[in-house]
């Protein structure tokens, strides 16, 4: 797999308009509970024992697996959700979200066991819970119809994303549905772009033509997600060596008082790993050496983004394994130090606001031609996942 799909889910979570879709309730990313995991299986046991309701069963389910994947527990975490499925999936027709939301933390969590499999098969599942109680007009199935796009990108399946995607945004535009319409677009912008930074001969034409129609678009339903298009334009022509654009972002944000939640301008691309930070002989990041075991390699990333858009205090908050601060870990950090966010609407004496994020390094389940044992594809890749809770209303800038 293409390393710029390896954080497509982070870029596209990462715009400003995945905040703006109002269509499709916003699901939250795992979140740390501080809650006791024993406490919380004793209240999921119990929820069983007394043949709780299934959209209970589901919760406290997704709080066990909630904190077991934050305890670096993530087979027990599968395990957990698997089991919950196996009791709750024929109650899809009176209960499709939260059952859409158990094959949803399945396919998640799967990803970075390196499940491949399971997480195509879950998406899919995930949308059929939809649609098992809810028509295909509404905005939740289409959503989730997104959500199919955005599997088919990780896999590198391009036409095929973009043919979802062009899909739903045509039915959208048919229900009035425009928040649906204009995310579909978005995808679409999201897509190119991390391709032309591989392939600019290829798609960098295509990526700005695609932002264009949104950033141009007289429609004033779509006006959140023609920004969105310019900060991907803006992260694109950044990774080029032309920062101007994004120069011209921060101003416009700073202009216009942005709120307290962090909003992604650039990013710098994920870089390799030189050979002494990992003493082995192949100097990438994501290294081609085959492996077999990759229990406890993720860590938890904590830096504050600071009220002028900038981040401080990058480090390793915890990791799976706690010794041995792992090699692909440091490229993370740098790239991570060198990003730009929009300025926060807080006074400048503040920290600013606290980010957790998840970095895992897992490899695809495969097979061997020939055989049906599953083996680990020889070249891994990074899944990551935001653990960051949502700023409390804060301050105002004098």
């Amino acid at each position: 797999m293409s390393r710029a799909f390896t954080l497509f889910a982070f870029l596209l979570a990462s715009s400003p308009a995945a905040l703006a879709a109002q269509d499709v309730p916003a699901k939250p990313d795992i979140v740390i509970t501080g809650e006791r995991l024993p406490d919380l299986q004793n209240a999921l046991k119990a929820c069983i024992e007394r043949k709780c309701p299934p959209d209970r069963d589901i919760t406290a389910t997704l709080k066990v697996a909630e904190q077991q994947f934050v305890d670096g527990k993530y087979e027990d975490a599968r395990s957990t959700l698997l089991k919950s499925i196996g009791r709750n999936k024929r109650f899809s027709h009176d209960y499709p979200e939260p059952v859409a939301d158990l094959f949803r933390a399945n396919y998640r969590i799967a990803a970075h066991l390196g499940d491949g499999e399971a997480f195509r098969v879950g998406t899919f599942d995930m949308v059929s819970a939809l649609k098992a109680g809810l028509p295909d007009t509404d905005p939740r199935v289409l959503g989730g119809e997104i959500e199919v796009g955005d599997m088919y990108a990780r896999f590198n399946r391009i036409d095929e994303a973009v043919d979802k995607y062009s899909s739903v945004e045509h039915r959208a535009i048919k229900l009035g549905l425009y928040n649906i319409q204009g995310m579909a677009r978005l995808r679409i912008v999201a897509l190119y772009s991390q391709l032309a930074i591989a392939l600019p001969f290829q798609y960098k034409g295509d990526a700005h033509k695609t932002a264009d129609e949104l950033v141009n678009s007289s429609d004033p339903h779509m006006k959140p997600f023609g920004q969105a298009a310019r900060v991907l334009m803006a992260r694109l022509d950044a990774k080029n060596g032309d920062t101007s654009a994004v120069d011209k972002l921060i101003a416009d944000y700073r202009a216009a008082g942005n709120g307290m939640t962090p909003v992604l301008l650039y990013a710098p691309p994920l870089k390799s790993a030189d050979d002494n930070d990992r003493g082995a002989n192949s100097g990438e990041t994501l290294t081609k050496l085959s492996r077999t075991n990759y229990d406890g390699e993720w860590v938890d990333i904590g830096f504050w983004v600071t009220p002028d858009g900038h981040v401080s205090d990058a480090g390793v908050l915890r990791s799976g394994k706690p010794m041995d601060e792992p090699y692909w870990v440091k490229p993370i950090l740098t790239g991570i130090s060198a990003r730009r966010y929009a300025p926060l609407k807080m006074d400048q004496s503040q920290p600013g606001v606290m980010r957790v994020e998840r970095y895992t390094l897992t490899a695809r389940l495969t097979t061997n031609t020939g055989s049906r044992l599953l083996v680990r594809e020889a070249r891994p890749q990074i899944e990551m996942l935001d653990l960051s809770t949502d700023p409390p209303a804060g301050p105002k800038a004098s």
